[in-house]
């Protein structure tokens, strides 16, 4: 088991990573009491991850740096008193697959839980999240993801991907830092909002393939651009 000082700047920065995003992603209605953020701490082989909620009597708006546990690459809790979530393995395996990615936020949005099961594509149809213009995979499997092998083939599922679906279940979004994979998740369901809206107007009209990058964002935008959103959220709670 790996050992890390608790009290380093580092695990304390990861840990109100995790509590802020965890506030954000309840006022979106987006977790809770289902539902998890995580990062990893820089230089070593540990996640902070919000801990297991299942029996708590705290609020997930209410929620600090205090309730979020550490864990190793195999899910198993630094500090017994705090356990990581049953579907910690999503993240765990998410990273062990991925080098490219240091936050993982799994989440059980209405309008993307539709889209999961339907055979409607999500289209970018909102500059702030053009991303799904290169594709959002859906996970076969509706079950929870409590063992490293149903990860290890969700992770497959994702593949380079920014985002995936899980049928009926929910979606996993990530990214080289805890922002990225907060803003991207939240833009997920909004565009998923937005398109369901739209498609009971009438037939959607995308953003134009020639207005998109090869990286999949907007013309004129930068993915630091984009998360000035995270400043502005969590600017939001810390005044609550």
């Amino acid at each position: 088991m790996t050992t890390i000082d608790v009290s380093s700047s580092v695990v304390l920065a990861a840990k109100q990573d995790v509590a802020d995003a965890t506030r954000i992603l309840a006022r979106e209605k987006l977790i809770g009491p289902f539902g998890h953020p995580s990062v990893r701490i820089e230089g070593t082989d540990l996640v902070a991850i919000l801990g297991d909620t299942h029996f708590a009597v705290k609020l997930l708006t209410e929620v600090g740096p205090e309730d979020v546990a550490i864990i190793d690459m195999d899910g198993e809790p630094l500090d017994p008193s705090i356990c990581g979530p049953g579907e910690r393995f999503i993240h765990t395996e998410i990273y062990k697959a991925r080098a490219d990615v240091n936050a993982v936020v799994h989440a059980h949005p209405a309008h993307c839980i539709a889209f999961s099961v339907s055979d409607r594509p999500l289209q970018p149809l909102w500059h702030l999240c053009t991303e799904v213009s290169q594709g959002v995979p859906v996970h076969a499997r509706s079950i929870q993801i409590d063992t490293p092998e149903l990860a290890a083939e969700l992770a497959a599922t994702m593949g380079s991907r920014p985002f995936v679906l899980l049928h009926g279940h929910g979606s996993v979004a990530v990214g080289e830092s805890m922002a990225t994979a907060c803003v991207r998740q939240i833009s997920l369901e909004r565009t998923a909002k937005l398109q369901a809206t739209v498609d009971a107007m009438g037939e959607s009209i995308p953003i134009a393939s020639g207005e998109i990058k090869g990286d999949g964002l907007s013309v004129g935008l930068t993915q630091e651009e984009i998360n000035a959103q995270w400043d502005y959220w969590r600017l939001e709670i810390s005044r609550l």
